[in-house]
This record gives C-alpha cells, structure tokens and sequence, in this order.
C-alpha cells in the first residue's frame, strides 16, 4: 500500500473579499494603509497593501490558490490585518481560518462593513474561524454580545 496521495486539484479561499468603510472618531480614515498577511503553507505567508480612498472606503478582494488536496491534512490559514493611519500601526483583524470556503471566516457575506479605527478588539466564534477585530458588519455575533 502506497501512502502517496495523488489528491486532486482543489481552490480555496485564502482571505475572502471585504469592502467597506474605515473610520477614526467617526470621520473618515482617508488615505489609510491597509496592510494584509496571510499564512497557509509556511510561517512567512505573504503580504499585500491597500489602501483608503478619501471617504475612508476600502477593497481588499479576495485571495485564492489551487492546491493538492491530502485527507491527511487539514487547511489551516492565518490571516491579519493591520492599518497605518496618522503615524500610528493598528491590528484590525487577526483570525485563523480552517474552510476552503468562500466568506468561510466571516460566517457569510459580510453586510454593512465598518471597521472603526478608535474600537475595542472584539472576538467572535464562527464556524470555521476565530476572529479578533475592530470591524462590525451585520449578523455578526461576538463574545461581547
């Protein structure tokens, strides 16, 4: 018996897409970097910039790979986002996600977005990940609620 897997070729969703809006003391974080790492098959991951537009809008899109699926494996993505704004660096969205769904971490389509610079961290427990994060959006349910 071989205990090579051949797998086949699957996609999964490494960091699914977030818009919305970004804000300091309820005004606009206006030309905000967004700085977003993401880990799945090494400890060094990679790392993308955005930014915000000048009502504090943002557009990270989504983050996809194709790879060979091993049922001895299980996916384990590490994903973090952090903003650079008026001098200062500030962890918005740290979580660890385990499904190779689409909005897999953010227990579906993230509605009414805003993450607000000035917040305090709050956890959430969804179904495939555990979230830390300043940004609210409709349906979602924290330790805090």
């Amino acid at each position: 018996m071989s205990i090579f897997f051949k797998g086949k070729k699957v996609e999964a969703v490494l960091f699914s897409p977030l818009e919305g809006k970004m804000t300091y003391q309820g005004k606009p974080a206006a030309g905000a970097t967004i700085k977003l790492w993401v880990a799945w098959k090494d400890k060094d991951g990679e790392t993308e910039l955005y930014y915000t537009d000048d009502q504090g809008n943002f557009n990270i899109p989504q983050k996809t790979v194709v790879y060979k699926d091993n049922p001895l494996a299980q996916l384990s993505v590490g994903q973090e986002v952090t903003v650079e704004y008026q001098g200062k660096e500030i962890l918005i969205w740290k979580a660890g996600k385990s499904s190779s769904h689409l909005f897999g971490e953010l227990g579906g389509q993230p509605v009414g977005l805003t993450c607000e610079l000035a917040n305090e961290e709050m956890t959430a427990y969804l179904d495939h990940a555990l979230v830390k994060t300043l940004c609210k959006w409709q349906h979602l349910k924290t330790l805090e609620d």
